[in-house]
């Protein structure tokens, strides 16, 4: 009996501009089909899951190495901007089957960096944590004016 711990996480990224791409990074050189989408392989690492007592948007940076479709990644979502990223983690078996239920976790793109060798991809979370002083109504373009599309939202 193995107890190696086996886990890939599948990366589902919409840039701005541009096709969505699908990438896992367990099985190497394979295609996986994951939610009806087909996933190929990609050496990445997410890493981050930073959270505050403030309730403060969860930050996470997926690293990849500097290649042509990372750099692709980067220019069709206009520096990282306003993509929309799925990160799914499951732990695989021993026996190579992909369990249907796992983490999900959504993100939105606000920037990269670049170095000689790798990219990053800065992500933060698509909701912000709610506060225990968060008033009970909605939100409108009509009683608000226009909302942003990031954290800075302040309510008084």
């Amino acid at each position: 009996m193995s107890s190696d711990i086996r886990i890939c996480q599948f990366i589902k990224i919409e840039p701005s501009k541009g096709e969505v791409k699908h990438y896992q990074n367990y099985f190497i050189k394979e295609t996986k089909s994951f939610k009806g989408a087909s996933y190929s392989f990609a050496p990445f690492e997410a890493e981050g899951g930073v959270s505050s007592l403030n309730a403060d948007n969860q930050q996470i940076t997926i690293r990849l190495p500097a290649s042509e479709y990372a750099i692709r990644l980067v220019e069709e979502g206009d520096g990282n901007r306003l993509s929309k990223l799925l990160l799914c983690t499951r732990f695989i078996t021993a026996a190579g089957a992909i369990p249907d239920t796992g983490p999900e976790e959504y993100y939105v793109g606000i920037g990269a960096s670049f170095s000689d060798d790798t990219i990053e991809l800065r992500f933060r979370s698509a909701l912000d944590g709610v506060a225990g002083g968060f008033p009970a109504r909605t939100l409108t373009e009509e009683s608000v004016g226009i909302l942003p599309l990031e954290s800075s939202l302040s309510l008084r």
